[in-house]
């Protein structure tokens, strides 16, 4: 499926880029509220690091308490976004097999009349299913949020009130927060036993597995063109080089490991609940039929 493969993709690459971003400019290694960064995102960062404040001292003073309640709070914030983006994917999946056959209808033929007829063949197809086009951007109305959550997890542990060792005015304090979670003494650090960033690798492995295998009900046997093996052979090599890229982070800062782990834990549920709802869906509509 073309044009789900190239959302796919997409979404993946922009992932890929602010995760390299994060690793290499020096606003991830400032405390919250230090100079520097885009003026909105930079509010909306301190926005969350107090939250994640707030509810930490809430939870005895315990940084992992805030980091988890408010990733899944951000998760949930984000659940309509994500619940529009699996339909738009589960419809794109379902008009596939019509999609196909239009183009191999229309194959050889590049006159600008034929291709004004496939074009609005695709466009019936599309409205048939409720498809939107610009629907594919809705993955990335969440991302400044998952830019911001990141460098919240990357910085608050790092936020002293100080600067090079220097009070600055408007740089946060988070000091007296217990950075500790079980074995880990420090979840602004690595952790000592590796075991996050394995859970991390594990969880994005098979929810890469779970994510890509169409539903039964989706499954297409009859019809599985070449371009579409070819395309599933490339997304596999692209998830096992995320899960890759996501242990080598997670390996350097646990306190990112745990946001992921979480994270990737609630995105199973969301897709999972999402994928009930669309078979619950299409069983009524065909049931009326």
């Amino acid at each position: 499926m073309k044009n789900t493969t190239r959302l796919q993709l997409l979404v993946l690459t922009a992932v890929l880029v602010i995760m390299l971003s994060g690793c290499k400019t020096d606003t991830y290694t400032s405390p919250v509220g230090a100079p520097g960064g885009w003026g909105w995102l930079q509010w909306g960062i301190e926005q969350i690091s107090d939250l994640t404040y707030w509810v930490s001292n809430l939870g005895g003073g315990y940084y992992f308490v805030g980091l988890i309640i408010v990733t899944l709070l951000v998760r949930t914030i984000g659940w309509p976004i994500y619940a529009k983006s699996n339909a738009l994917t589960t419809n794109m999946q379902r008009a596939q097999p019509e999609l196909d056959k239009l183009k191999e209808k229309y194959q050889g033929k590049s006159d600008e009349a034929s291709q004004k007829k496939m074009q609005a063949e695709t466009m019936a197809i599309y409205k048939n299913y409720g498809i939107n086009p610009l629907g594919c951007l809705l993955p990335f109305l969440q991302m400044p949020i998952f830019i911001a959550m990141y460098q919240v997890v990357r910085r608050v542990p790092l936020s002293d009130g100080m600067i090079d060792g220097v009070v600055t005015a408007g740089v946060k304090n988070y000091t007296d927060l217990n950075f500790s979670f079980l074995w880990i003494k420090d979840l602004g650090g690595p952790d000592p036993l590796y075991i996050l960033p394995v859970l991390v690798g594990a969880l994005m492995f098979f929810y890469q597995r779970y994510s890509m295998k169409k539903p039964d009900y989706l499954q297409n046997k009859k019809f599985k063109s070449d371009k579409a093996q070819q395309s599933e052979k490339t997304m596999k090599m692209m998830s096992y080089f995320m899960v890759i890229m996501l242990v080598s982070i997670a390996i350097q800062n646990a306190g990112i490991a745990l946001y992921w782990v979480v994270g990737n834990a609630y995105q199973f549920l969301q897709t999972y609940m999402n994928r009930r709802s669309t078979y619950k869906k299409m069983q009524q509509t065909q049931d009326k039929y």
